[in-house]
């Protein structure tokens, strides 16, 4: 059975920070597109500015000056046709200069340069207009000069000439200017609103995120709880499975008790850790719950075992950790039981397993076992005195038991011979001495 671990609240604490990241980095590039898309819509406002003022200038040359300049299809430059050019228009006030051009690029006109009347001009801005026929408009930022040409039709409509205004950027920037207010007020609402419904959104999503949370940690907690109850369940069936194995055969009574103290003094002779020391207790003590299955004609046999019934006897160790193997808090103890009959040669049961390939706490409470069965009565044999018993152990060495194992448990018998005597043992003032 696996163990139900409890649901941990920080992976919500890092979800509903990711939300609010993610909340604020939304926010950041909202602000940057709304900025980006402000700035790309005031170029285009600049430059469709620019060409109306190119087409309301041309409509202006047309209108005005064409019938006082042009004659018969060509731009006039007599004194009387400028005399009279100068009578009729009336410059707005932020034209700053204007020039008429005859097609074949002479200056026809100036109100900046009259002195340069008659002369020809070279500028593809004056090519480009007399061969297209096209306004355009420029915006010359280091002097505020919006500088527009556009052709002077005739009366059948031919390019007669061009004109030449200068117009102060106030007029084209004012328009820039009210304009880009609306588009920056109308795209910063729009991504303010955007901004506020995906807020919104989030909001809901951590609201639903944090009552999943409560009822996700409530489960959690009724199956934590659910889980431990089972398990102390399961522990004390097993418990009492073993206790029901002893009360079966009388002359064993008490030996997983025996065989725990045994087994702990040698593993802290060998100086394990204080969880290995945990699962070497609970496998001693349970290293024999396999038997609960056995008929009461072997488990309580006067004699040796026949063959077949050792055969039989010998399925005790995988039962037992099978049995507990239900409990994941013991897991660690299974190897233990498991292969607590395995011998350093190679010879034991159930997997054969030899040398250091067998558990140490399993070697451990082979030992123990041992130990325990040669100065315990048994109906097939009668309890060896420690000397013998302790001879025996020592001749197991490197055959039957782990060297290290042996060398450690004769060391609490030299120094400590109470953790491993049994109640009321023959010979046990000898013990040091034969250790």
């Amino acid at each position: 059975m696996r163990r139900v671990r409890r649901y941990r609240s920080s992976g919500f604490g890092r979800s509903l920070t990711l939300l609010r990241a993610f909340l604020l980095v939304s926010a950041i590039i909202l602000v940057l597109g709304a900025v980006a898309l402000s700035s790309t819509l005031s170029g285009d406002l600049r430059a469709a500015a620019l060409y109306d003022t190119a087409l309301d200038v041309g409509a202006y040359s047309d209108a005005v000056l064409a019938p006082a300049l042009v004659r018969d299809g060509k731009i006039a430059s007599s004194p009387a046709a400028r005399r009279r050019l100068v009578r009729w228009i009336r410059l707005p006030s932020d034209v700053r200069g204007l020039n008429v051009y005859a097609r074949d690029g002479r200056l026809a006109f100036s109100t900046t340069r009259p002195n340069r009347v008659g002369r020809r001009r070279s500028s593809p801005d004056l090519r480009e207009t007399l061969e297209s026929g096209v306004p355009s408009a420029t915006l010359t930022a280091d002097t505020s000069v919006v500088r527009v040409w556009a052709p002077l039709h005739s009366a059948s409509g031919q390019v007669a000439g061009a004109t030449e205004v200068a117009l102060d950027d106030s007029a084209v920037e004012q328009i820039v200017d009210d304009t880009r207010s609306t588009v920056w007020y109308a795209v910063g609402l729009v991504f303010a609103i955007l901004w506020l419904l995906l807020a919104i959104f989030v909001r809901g999503a951590s609201a639903r995120m944090h009552a999943q949370h409560e009822d996700l940690e409530a489960r959690s907690h009724d199956l934590v709880e659910s889980s431990r109850a089972l398990e102390a369940t399961l522990l004390e069936t097993i418990e009492t499975l073993n206790a029901a194995v002893e009360a079966r055969d009388p002359y064993t009574a008490g030996h997983s008790q025996r065989v725990r103290r045994v087994s702990l003094a040698i593993g802290r002779e060998l100086r394990l850790s204080a969880r290995q020391l945990g699962a070497l207790a609970t496998a001693a003590l349970f290293h024999d719950i396999g038997k609960i299955g056995m008929p009461d004609t072997i488990l309580t046999k006067p004699g040796r075992l026949d063959r077949a019934e050792a055969a039989v006897m010998r399925h005790h160790a995988t039962r037992g950790a099978d049995i507990v193997a239900r409990i994941s808090s013991l897991s660690e103890s299974v190897p233990a039981i498991r292969h607590h009959h395995e011998r350093w040669d190679g010879l034991g049961y159930p997997d054969r397993l030899s040398g250091a390939d067998i558990p140490v706490e399993a070697a451990i409470i082979a030992i123990a076992d041992a130990w325990d069965a040669m100065t315990t009565d048994r109906p097939y044999a009668v309890a060896l005195d420690v000397d013998d018993a302790m001879l025996q152990i020592h001749a197991g060495r490197g055959k039957q038991f782990n060297p290290a194992v042996v060398d450690a448990f004769l060391s609490v018998a030299r120094r400590r011979p109470a953790d491993i005597l049994p109640p009321e043992v023959r010979g046990a003032t000898d013990v040091a001495a034969t250790a």
